[in-house]
């Protein structure tokens, strides 16, 4: 009858083989701020719409470009402007057989050619726009790295429960065993029957089974952490403190409207409200200047002679086939679409912060009672076990006993796990959570 508790020891020691490393929460968030691939992916988001955004200096710094052409010749007309150009042009060249057929004349051209825009509105309202964007993106990304960090100091706290919860049914198999111990020394004895006995051995199964499934679970939840930072699950990782109770003095705090998720969705609208704004100015001129300065010879890349032009343009599309118009109405419903869901996104925020205080009372409550009824398990057990000793107590009632004690202890260390939790969570949703980056 003592094989249970050598196959029980056995599983244990195979579980408790893998290495630990010890970690503080501080070091983890450290750890995943440098290293998680979703905050690197969120600032290459942020890079692109920083990237759209200085793609729109191009609504008010000039295009400059140098070009170097060679062409060979005996059209009349060209060759005639290629003399003019070149400088080389003589009283000789006028004669009727030399316009006519002009001998074959080869030109290099040397250009260098700068527009600048002067007035553009459409171009910039959707500077403005981009601009808007490139903001929000950065808001939503700090909201993000601090979800992240929540979820970090949730983890953390998670695998403070899971040891705990490790740690309880070590305890409760040293229980299981001692009673396993008792009742085959009674049966033994002849004052206990074999249903007795296997009544002791079921439970001891039973709370191999539950170490087992926590020691599983601790396994995950650290396999989860190292995902996050970004390494490989050859380690289970260990906090450095254990699970206890953390009472956060100002909880009606609240500064939810300056939450960047909140800012970012602002901006968001924002930036539609003059994407609307550049559609209504698509309807107005624009005013750009130019110029060129071409140098002429029939020498690569020498300059015999030197010309220049340059001017303004106004142009104007007075109408583009009903294309403007439709524009400007798709920019209308998405902005009305932005407020809608704006305001959508700010109720929704605050029934969440409501329904996270009403969980943390719940939590509260039920930590309250749960305290109450481990203390109770715990006397209710010793009790059944001083009268078993005395022959007084049935063996299931024992069993019973020890086994309400274990799911009490686990139930209050879930309760401190989701009383501390609940505070974290509204902290999170009233933005009032503060953290080390």
């Amino acid at each position: 009858m003592i094989i249970p508790v050598i196959a029980f020891l056995f599983n244990f020691g195979q579980l408790q083989a893998q290495e630990e490393m010890e970690f503080t929460l501080e070091e983890l968030k450290s750890q995943v701020l440098q290293n998680n691939r979703s905050l690197q992916i969120n600032e290459s988001e942020f890079r692109k719409a920083r990237a759209r955004y200085r793609q729109t200096n191009a609504a008010f710094l000039p295009q400059l470009s140098v070009s170097h052409n060679f062409y060979r010749t005996n059209n009349p007309v060209q060759a005639f402007g290629t003399l003019l150009n070149q400088g080389i042009f003589t009283e000789q060249d006028f004669q009727i057989d030399n316009l006519n057929n002009p001998s074959a004349i080869s030109n290099f051209t040397t250009a260098l050619s700068i527009q600048q825009p002067l007035i553009n509105i459409e171009k910039w309202a959707q500077r403005s726009a981009l601009n808007a964007q490139k903001e929000a993106q950065q808001l939503q990304n700090k909201f993000e790295e601090k979800a992240l960090l929540v979820e970090v100091e949730k983890l953390y706290m998670q695998l403070q429960l899971a040891y705990k919860g490790v740690e309880v049914l070590e305890q409760t198999r040293k229980i299981a065993e001692q009673n396993f111990e008792s009742i085959q020394n009674f049966y033994d004895e002849g004052l206990l029957i074999m249903p007795d006995l296997l009544s002791a051995e079921v439970r001891l199964n039973e709370v191999e089974n539950e170490y087992i499934a926590a020691y599983n679970q601790l396994q995950n939840l650290s396999d989860y952490l190292l995902f996050l930072m970004n390494r490989d699950a050859n380690t289970v990782v260990k906090p450095v403190s254990k699970l206890g109770l953390n009472i956060v003095e100002t909880m009606d705090a609240s500064q939810i409207e300056t939450r960047e998720d909140i800012l970012a969705v602002d901006l968001q609208t924002k930036a539609q409200s003059k994407m609307q704004t550049a559609a209504k100015h698509s309807f107005l001129p624009t005013l750009n200047a130019f110029g060129n300065l071409q140098w002429f010879s029939d020498e690569a890349f020498t300059t015999n002679t030197r010309n220049f032009f340059v001017g303004a343009s106004l142009n104007w599309n007075i109408f583009e086939g009903g294309k403007n118009i439709a524009k400007l109405q798709e920019e209308n419903a998405s902005l009305d679409q932005a407020k809608l869901e704006a305001s959508r996104y700010a109720s929704n925020s605050n029934m969440e912060l409501e329904k996270a205080k009403r969980q943390f009372r719940e939590a509260e409550q039920k930590l309250n009672r749960n305290r109450l009824s481990l203390k109770q398990a715990e006397k209710a057990y010793q009790i059944r076990k001083d009268r078993f000793g005395e022959g007084l107590e049935r063996t299931t009632d024992l069993l019973r006993a020890e086994q309400l004690q274990s799911s009490m202890r686990l139930a209050y260390n879930q309760s401190i796990f989701e009383f501390n939790y609940a505070q974290l969570y509204i902290q999170f949703l009233a933005n009032t959570y503060t953290y080390e980056k």
